[in-house]
Parts: structure tokens; C-alpha cells; sequence
């Protein structure tokens, strides 16, 4: 019998040889489906199953009767109007009727419009005003309305694999889509899951009283006090403070 000396290199060729024979005879009984070759990002619930944020227009329409201006169910239904477009909407546009028949009755209901902007607190210079011209006996009733988002939540229709085998371990088609579809029918401002908000102003009272003492540098900034009212020193040490809180 012939005696074959294994090199180093001549290993490394039967390994490369080994390895391609097992992936052969594995690809020949193994049958890869389309979800096996998904990409793996798609196992995050955001790229799987996307909330799509679109711009909605929301109107309200308000009947002009005669020259009484706005009724009072009238001015509780544009309250409650006003409400949700400075919680969620913008670009507020008010359309009022010229050219029928009782420009009396419309300017009056314009003035109410008017009046309830003010009292809801917001700024007539951020409102879009324009007249639209309607003829003779036709309605024409004061028109608001404004753009806001929506969140619309995806489809959650495949439930047709067996989740508890699942000899692949890749994510199933429906996984995380429920959380997603609750999230999008929850969310009180659909904006927040485009991006963060800006920053509100910050309370400066406290802040200032503190930046005060700091620049005269006479007075001690510390807001933590000692036995008699007296403020701790600033150079106060653990200990110092654990006994004052003890007390």
C-alpha cells in the first residue's frame, strides 16, 4: 500500500474538499423558502411591518342662518374644533362665503370666527383667511379647516405558518405586526413617530436665582441647608449631607 504523506497544503485542500462535498449533499435535501432568503433586517417589526404617516384634511363646515351669527351649538362644536387643530394640527384656513345672499349674516358669523380664534388663544396672524364666491341661493357656509397626520396601521393577514416548529428560527410574517398596528391606532400624536419634538423653553426662575449667586461669588449656591437653616458648605462632604436628611 502506497503511503501518502499529508502536507500542510495538501490539508487545506481536503478540508476546502470536505466542506464543499457537505454543502452538495445538504443543498440536495434542504429546500430554502423565500422567508429563509429575506434579508435579516427584516426581523425588525418597523422595516416588516411599516406605520405610514400621511397628511389628512380636516374641515368644518358652519351654516350661516340669517344675520344671528353663529348659534351657540355652533360655538361649542368650533371650540372643539380649535382644541384639536393647537393639539395636532397646522396651517389653519378659513374660507368665508362673499356674493350671496346675506353678506350681512356672513360677515357676523366672521366676526364670531373671529372672536373665538382670540379666545382659544390663537394668533390670527398664523390663520390663512380667503372668500370664495357662491351665487345667489346657494349655501354658503364658513369653512375651516386645517392639515393634520395620521397614522395608518398595517395589515396584520398572514397566519398561515406554524410558529411553534420552525426548523429555519427566521421571524414569521406577522412578527411584531400586532405591536405595530396597536401602536399606530394608540398614538395620540401621530408626528412623534416621525420625529422628536422640539424643546419647550426652559424654567429659568431657580436657574437664575442660582447663575446670580454664582457670579457675585459671595453667596453660596448650595440648596442644601444644615441645622438652623443654614446652608452647608459647598465643599460638604457625603456624610455631611446624610446627617442634615436624617434629621
Amino acid at each position: 500500500m502506497l503511503a501518502l504523506k499529508v502536507t500542510p497544503r495538501l490539508r487545506a485542500a481536503l478540508t476546502i474538499l470536505a466542506s464543499l462535498l457537505v454543502s452538495t449533499s445538504l443543498s440536495g435535501c434542504f429546500n430554502a423558502g423565500p422567508r429563509f432568503q429575506a434579508p435579516l433586517t427584516l426581523a425588525n417589526p418597523n422595516e416588516r411591518h411599516p406605520i405610514q404617516i400621511e397628511p389628512s384634511e380636516r374641515t368644518l363646515d358652519l351654516d350661516i342662518y340669517g344675520g344671528r351669527g353663529l348659534s351657540p351649538s355652533q360655538r361649542a362644536e368650533l371650540r372643539s374644533y380649535l382644541r384639536a387643530y393647537a393639539k395636532n394640527g397646522s396651517r389653519l384656513m378659513v374660507r368665508a362665503p362673499s356674493g350671496g345672499n346675506d353678506d350681512k349674516g356672513s360677515m357676523r358669523a366672521f366676526e364670531d370666527m373671529r372672536l373665538t380664534l382670540r379666545q382659544a388663544g390663537i394668533d390670527s396672524e398664523t390663520v390663512v383667511l380667503e372668500t370664495y364666491y357662491v351665487k345667489p341661493g346657494q349655501p354658503a357656509p364658513l369653512r375651516l379647516s386645517y392639515l393634520q397626520y395620521v397614522a395608518k396601521a398595517p395589515d396584520c393577514p398572514d397566519w398561515s405558518e406554524n410558529v411553534g416548529r420552525d426548523p429555519q428560527n427566521e421571524p414569521w410574517p406577522n412578527m411584531g405586526c400586532a405591536t405595530q398596528r396597536n401602536l399606530a391606532v394608540a398614538v395620540a400624536d401621530p408626528r412623534d413617530l416621525i420625529g422628536p419634538r422640539a424643546q419647550t423653553p426652559r424654567s429659568s426662575e431657580r436657574r437664575d436665582i442660582v447663575w446670580d449667586k454664582y457670579l457675585k461669588g459671595d453667596t453660596v449656591t448650595g440648596a442644601v441647608w444644615g441645622p438652623g437653616q443654614t446652608p452647608l458648605s459647598e465643599h460638604a462632604t457625603a456624610s455631611d449631607v446624610g446627617k442634615v436628611g436624617g434629621q
